[in-house]
């Protein structure tokens, strides 16, 4: 009985660490799909990026995650269904939102009521830095989008899930490539790394 409790001490923590590094994985595996319906979205849209709620309603079209079910195998747009696709991530202990989010940065130009933006980024190809710009990430808010346009210091970034899978978050890029980092890699103003703003 001991020698199973001691073995039992031994692989359960085992397990439990396989366990969150297959979630990490498929949950990275779902934001490449998400990007790669992106790529497809914007190919079929003179190039621009899906908009999310935060903008979508305003032009007469769908939030991206209605906009990329057909590109990423959903046949209906209905939310209980989506939420059973590339939509969600097993780390996330929520239920019923998004486990993802748009970078609200591609919706920003200068049409908009913020300071400091007089370029619009709609379009992958007027983003500068594709390969080291997020589009998705993911999301720690009720809503289909992350505000980096706020945040002035990393403790401000509370819409970014930035440590569900044991201190890393998933990202993927404008160029459809996808990372896991941690979040010091992609936001912090006192070194000067911001991923978020194009």
């Amino acid at each position: 009985m001991a020698i199973v409790a001691a073995l039992s001490g031994l692989v359960l923590p085992a397990l439990l660490k396989a366990r969150r590094a297959a979630q990490a994985a498929h949950c990275l595996s779902n934001l490449r799909q998400i990007g790669l319906a992106a790529m497809l979205f914007a190919d079929q849209n003179d190039d621009r990026f899906p908009r999310s709620q935060h903008s979508a309603f305003a032009h007469g079209e769908l939030p991206w995650a209605r906009a990329l079910a057909p590109h990423v195998g959903s046949s209906t747009t209905g939310w209980r269904e989506l939420m059973k696709t590339a939509y969600r991530c097993a780390g996330d202990r929520r239920s019923g939102v998004l486990s993802y989010g748009l970078n609200v940065y591609f919706e920003l130009g200068p049409e908009d009521d913020y300071a400091g933006y007089p370029a619009t980024w709609r379009r992958r190809r007027d983003v500068p830095n594709p390969s080291s710009t997020i589009l998705f990430a993911e999301n720690n808010s009720d809503a289909d989008h992350i505000m980096p346009n706020f945040w002035s210091s990393p403790g401000d970034a509370v819409d970014c899930a930035h440590d569900r899978h044991d201190g890393r978050a998933n990202y993927v890029f404008v160029d459809g490539h996808g990372e896991s980092r941690l979040f010091n890699a992609v936001y912090d103003p006192v070194r000067g790394i911001d991923a978020w703003h194009p």
